[in-house]
């Protein structure tokens, strides 16, 4: 009867991983945020989309396991998503080690401002984020360095969960 469920059940546990894991580095990302005022520079909200997509293409693939071939193909995605996420990670790492020059908006976000005076106040008020300033480390490790280690895992994980757990 076990072995049973498992089967059953089995083709859904990677978009379920996906979106748990997705939505708790999320979350963690906007406690350090709000919680912990560690305010994120530009390439901090860059690296948070591929967890956007991965969640979403999870949702999707849950929706749409009745049709193996699809719901695979979408936890595919979600491996390139990851893959695309932690190349920005590298290029952070990068950018923080001062391996390279980050971009250019890496010293504060762009204003919708409609004259020079609205401009100049939104430039007094808002903080500017540097993308090669570290705020937070444990051990020397910062958090662009673990989440290059992290989204390298669920890459592999993404590429390798629907030929392992996926099949019908």
């Amino acid at each position: 009867m076990i072995k049973l469920l498992r089967a059953h059940y089995a083709p859904a546990l990677p978009p379920v991983a996906i979106f748990l894991i997705s939505a708790g580095s999320l979350g963690f990302a906007f406690y350090a945020q709000y919680v912990q005022k560690l305010l994120p520079c530009v390439l901090c909200l860059y690296q948070r989309v591929p967890f956007y997509v991965a969640g979403g293409l999870a949702i999707l693939a849950l929706l749409l396991l009745r049709i193996p071939g699809a719901s695979r193909v979408l936890v595919y995605l979600c491996g390139v998503a990851f893959a695309i996420g932690t190349g920005i990670a590298i290029y952070h790492v990068g950018v923080q080690e001062l391996w390279w020059e980050g971009p250019a908006m890496c010293g504060g976000l762009t204003s919708g401002a409609a004259s020079v005076a609205d401009l100049k106040a939104q430039l007094m008020a808002q903080p500017i984020i540097r993308c090669d300033k570290i705020d937070w480390a444990l051990f020397g490790i910062t958090m662009p360095t673990v989440n290059v280690f992290f989204s390298a895992a669920l890459t592999i994980l993404c590429l390798i969960a629907p030929s392992r757990w996926m099949k019908r």
